[in-house]
């Protein structure tokens, strides 16, 4: 009975609908690099009246939580539909770093995005359908079902790439935090920019796992550890 009640409200705490509606949810992932530990993330994401906020906490762990003492905060904002997130200003802040602080802020009424870094500010025409490096993860449960690939501009807060993506099939995926039925998305790796693959469940609005392949074959690997509601 409680593994019943356990599945009954995880399903209906985050799925599409809901969401509408209003809701709250924390998620906790673990980071390793090439199988060792190395940080905690923390995320919340709150939606209500169309609106969306996302805010992630990185902290570092093991032994690299001696020698390197830096939290890094992100943040997405904006609005929400039943087409997902449309974000409108994405922060990234570096506790022991400041100078590495960026801001970015993108009017959908002007279409433009205007970027705050370096003491400078820089603007782009803001495409259709841009994400942010922090809503990417939770916008791919709404990629269309009948399309293998797509091209996804994606912000960085100093600027828009665009991402080509590719719906890499289904996989039942065990984590810390349960056992979840996925649908992997890769962007492949190339000299130009890092690998990475995202796992996503139709029933969980945050990412189950998530890896980058970097240069000569490393890998950063976030897993979902843990998931609650308030």
């Amino acid at each position: 009975m409680n593994r019943l009640l356990a599945a009954l409200f995880l399903t209906l705490l985050i799925t599409p609908a809901l969401a509408a509606n209003g809701t709250k949810l924390k998620a906790t992932y673990s980071i390793t690099r090439v199988g060792q530990a190395i940080g905690e993330i923390s995320e919340t994401l709150d939606i209500a009246q169309g609106q969306y906020r996302l805010e992630s906490t990185t902290i570092p762990v093991g032994v690299l939580a001696i020698f390197v003492k830096d939290v890094i905060k992100k943040s997405s904002s904006g609005a929400y539909d039943g087409q997902g997130y449309h974000p409108q200003q994405y922060s990234y802040q570096r506790s022991t770093k400041p100078q590495k602080n960026l801001d970015a802020h993108f009017d959908w009424k002007k279409h433009i995005a205007t970027f705050n870094f370096d003491g400078k500010t820089e603007s782009q025409a803001l495409p259709e359908q841009l994400q942010d490096l922090l809503s990417l993860g939770y916008q791919l449960r709404f990629w269309p079902k009948a399309q293998d690939t797509l091209r996804l501009p994606v912000s960085n807060g100093k600027k828009i790439t665009e991402y080509h993506l590719q719906r890499a099939g289904e996989e039942m995926l065990t984590v810390p935090a349960g056992r979840f039925q996925t649908t992997r998305y890769t962007r492949p790796y190339s000299p130009d920019h890092d690998g990475i693959t995202v796992w996503v469940s139709d029933k969980l609005a945050a990412p189950i796992k998530v890896a980058i392949e970097e240069k000569k074959g490393v890998e950063t690997e976030q897993v979902l550890t843990r998931v609650t509601s308030e």
